[in-house]
């Protein structure tokens, strides 16, 4: 469950994860002497690992971070969601684009395609894919051609190229879907409009399974949002055939 969880935010949020992983509390002057990055550099990539419950701030002076274990932190995330969810809820606040905080758990292939072509429906601005290729069902192909139509900016991150037909990929750009490709990464993440995250397993060998977690969070939508970012500048273009 952990490198499930590490594959699922930013390289460097990761890498300060795992150095307190391995060696306890640590400040955050040394943990940027560990990966010879600034404390500034730390401070705002550990501020998302607090929100996430996967780092916990100790009460000393300097300030030092412990890393939790991650299965605490999915029952952490899980209780602050529920927790913010009654809290809004229960004093009929006007909340913002991050109304609903929710967490699924997916076991089943068939029910992220249901899931997601719910989400690609109600899409207003963008769509980020990260997937193994282009190969999914006729519907959910159309349903995203058709937020393409309403003015929905889908980009779509694919890292299997076993997976690509020239017919798929010539089909996707003539739809005005984005595609790129970056190598594998074993996971799946779909970010609908910069609040509703996929991350799911990838397992070339049986990719009709899957499991996962569909998060409507703010801070980690944030999260993915820049990881889908890097991997999207470093990404190579595909011509349309």
């Amino acid at each position: 469950m952990t490198n499930f969880l590490l594959k699922a935010i930013p390289p460097q949020a990761a890498e300060i994860y795992r150095v307190l992983e391995k060696h306890g509390a640590k400040t955050a002057k040394e943990i940027g002497k560990e990966l010879k990055i600034f404390p500034n550099a730390v401070y705002r990539a550990i501020k998302g690992l607090l929100e996430l419950g996967l780092v916990q701030e100790l009460s000393t002076y300097p300030a030092k971070f412990v890393a939790r274990p991650t299965s605490e932190s999915l029952d952490m995330i899980a209780s602050v969601m529920r927790q913010n969810f009654v809290d809004n809820f229960g004093s009929k606040k006007v909340l913002g684009r991050h109304k609903l905080l929710k967490l699924i758990f997916i076991q089943k292939r068939k029910d992220i395609l249901q899931l997601t072509q719910k989400d690609t429906r109600q899409t207003k601005e963008s769509i980020n894919l990260i997937a193994s290729g282009l190969n999914v069902p006729a519907e959910t192909f159309l349903v995203t051609k058709q937020a393409v139509e309403r003015g929905v900016k889908v980009r779509w991150l694919v890292q299997n190229m076993k997976e690509v037909s020239p017919q798929s990929l010539y089909t996707c750009k003539k739809a005005g879907i984005e595609v790129k490709y970056y190598p594998n990464m074993e996971a799946r993440i779909f970010i609908f409009d910069h609040k509703v995250v996929y991350f799911t397993s990838y397992d070339p060998k049986n990719i009709q399974e899957a499991i996962g977690m569909r998060f409507e969070y703010g801070p980690y939508a944030n999260f993915m949002d820049e990881l889908f970012e890097q991997r999207w500048k470093l990404a190579k273009s595909l011509d349309g055939a």
